[in-house]
């Protein structure tokens, strides 16, 4: 689920927004007829890609160390099994 970020109202889910709500908030700052990027979104850029660098690795792991890992499991145990596109 993606939300961008919140400026008023109580959200339905509840949860504080994270990094694709922030992303998603920095690209919004160019997006015009005539785009405008600063120097303020270009740090902030440079800050979530940093922020991104460990996001990938976990995404990447679970991809190819703990899904298989549980559909090894599963499959031993008769269950159905999680399949990645």
């Amino acid at each position: 689920m993606i939300q961008r970020r919140s400026t008023a109202y109580d959200d339905v889910e509840n949860f504080p927004n994270k990094f694709t709500a922030n992303f998603m908030f920095m690209l919004n700052h160019g997006e015009s007829s005539i785009p405008k990027i600063n120097e303020g979104t270009k740090t902030e850029y440079a800050r979530l890609s940093e922020q991104w660098k460990p996001l990938k690795a976990e995404g990447d792991r679970l991809l190819q160390t703990a899904i298989p890992a549980f559909n090894k499991l599963a499959t031993e145990k008769g269950v159905g099994v999680l399949f990645v596109k």
